[in-house]
């Protein structure tokens, strides 16, 4: 029997035993921060690894919103206790998708947004992950490595590889991107127009001034949605300082979210230049076990479909039993 499905198993026994309401009651002075990304209408939905990783449809967010707001109160404030914040990243204009689910429940969220997606996009990133999910069948030489993309597996594997590569060599993905760019333009990969207008087009100034007027926060994601750590001090400095500019213009609260989020992204050197601007305040991507304020804890549930699992993550009991895993090792 897989590990998955003894985890399955221990959700179900929990749910009916009664064990997960008694760690809804043990957690109940806890606030839930909720991260999201790419909300796609039911018919653009597809079996790419890169909706896999990122995106929700339309009707699997709704009921996760649903199931979110019979189990807290869905509120903007930090730090309220047995509350839930909905929070989406990235700044994508399937963050109006959100804006029509969340208006259904009367929910206000965050979105935080990247500068150069606002009337942009495709972030750096983004466009890597698209170009190698959507280029035709076949092998690539891409920075001297030759990946053949036959199946989604493969795609998601060079996608990984190739980001890798970008990691320890320079951070220089421009460069990728002018690879890629040489073998296949962007634009002329098999995307329909529609979808790309969601997915890789970022929201336009008066799409975000609508967003904001339905009561939406909008807080700060970075420029570039670079890998912080990887920025030198310099170029680090000055992403903070451009941003902070933006408070109380662009956004409309001063809430950060780090780009990508997980621990091996957001340095101390982060922390400390985005405590030293004009921010209260920032979430992670992940669980933190000792959070402060500018390492505020954030789950995602985006992919659970288990209404057992979904509630093993809210109530609390699916962070107790990976503490547990992490204790015996």
């Amino acid at each position: 029997m897989s590990l998955h499905r003894i985890y399955s198993i221990i959700y179900i026994l929990a749910f009916y035993s009664g064990i997960i309401w008694l760690f809804y009651r043990v957690n109940r002075n806890r606030q839930r921060i909720l991260v999201f990304h790419h909300i796609i209408p039911d018919n653009l939905i597809n079996d790419s690894f890169e909706q896999q990783i990122v995106c929700s449809s339309q009707s699997h967010f709704e009921r996760l919103v649903e199931i979110v707001n019979k189990r807290f109160e869905v509120t903007t404030q930090i730090g309220k206790t047995n509350s839930a914040i909905i929070t989406v990243d990235d700044g994508y204009r399937a963050a109006l998708t959100a804006d029509v689910v969340l208006s259904k429940f009367g929910n206000n969220a965050y979105f935080f947004l990247p500068l150069s997606n606002v009337n942009g996009g495709p972030l750096w990133n983004d466009k890597i992950m698209g170009w190698i999910a959507y280029v035709p069948t076949g092998e690539y030489v891409i920075a001297g490595q030759t990946y053949c993309l036959n199946s989604q597996s493969s795609r998601q594997k060079a996608y990984k590889a190739i980001t890798n590569f970008i990691y320890t060599n320079d951070y220089n993905y421009s460069s990728i991107i002018e690879q890629l760019e040489l073998i296949c333009p962007f634009d002329k990969l098999n995307i329909s127009e529609e979808y790309k207008n969601i997915r890789f087009r970022g929201l336009t100034q008066d799409e975000i001034t609508q967003i904001k007027q339905n009561g939406h926060k909008i807080g700060g994601h970075s420029i570039n949605h670079d890998v912080l750590s990887l920025l030198q001090t310099e170029k680090l400095k000055h992403d903070f300082q451009r941003c902070s500019t933006q408070i109380n213009k662009l956004f409309n609260c001063d809430l950060y979210a780090y780009p990508f989020g997980h621990k091996r992204h957001v340095s101390i050197e982060c922390i400390k230049e985005c405590a030293g601007s004009g921010f209260s305040a920032a979430v992670m991507n992940e669980y933190v076990p000792n959070e402060t304020q500018y390492t505020l804890s954030r789950i995602k549930i985006s992919h659970y479909t288990s209404i057992y699992e979904i509630d093993a993550e809210l109530s609390g009991f699916k962070q107790w039993l990976r503490n547990i895993r992490r204790w015996k090792k």
